[in-house]
């Protein structure tokens, strides 16, 4: 979207004196009339913004027959991983049980942890197994899986509360 801010602004200021020589004629008071100028003020602003923040899009960008050629839009060329989506609802990899989470900030919470993390919490929660095993399983000493377990315990206590959930 191109914007000549000369002719836009020369446009602005003739409606805007147009507006408060009608205003004034009306009734209204010059404070009045600058309060509504500075409204106008603030709609011209977000439209000057919009238009030299906005590319126009061409869709023959998106045709078929030329889809992989270098000729794409630089928005599509860009952007094209928002485009498209990867389904990850039924996914079977060894955090597959996090997605089931209907709690959106816990979900968000517990996605956030290390790998390292969420595995110590799948062995514990979805494989069912117990400290000593898993310790065991990471090559760790029982006292050190303990203290990271219970730092696990303790983020999820206070993320519940947090939430109050």
């Amino acid at each position: 979207m191109k914007w000549n801010d000369g002719k836009e602004r020369a446009l602005f200021e003739r409606e805007q004196a147009k507006l408060s020589k009608e205003l004034l004629a009306s009734g209204m008071t010059e404070e009045q009339i600058q309060i509504l100028r500075s409204c106008d003020e603030d709609w011209y602003r977000g439209r000057r913004r919009e238009a030299r923040h906005t590319q126009s899009l061409d869709i023959t960008a998106f045709d078929e027959d030329d889809f992989d050629s270098d000729a794409k839009n630089p928005l599509l060329k860009k952007f094209l991983h928002n485009f498209s989506i990867e389904d990850k609802h039924f996914e079977t990899d060894r955090f597959g049980w996090i997605e089931q989470i209907g709690n959106k900030d816990l979900y968000i919470a517990i996605t956030s942890l290390s790998d390292s993390d969420k595995e110590i919490l799948t062995m514990l929660l979805y494989d069912g197994m117990k400290q000593k095993d898993i310790a065991e399983q990471r090559g760790v000493k029982k006292a050190a899986m303990s203290r990271k377990i219970g730092r696990l315990k303790e983020f999820l206590k206070n993320f519940l509360q947090d939430v109050n959930f």
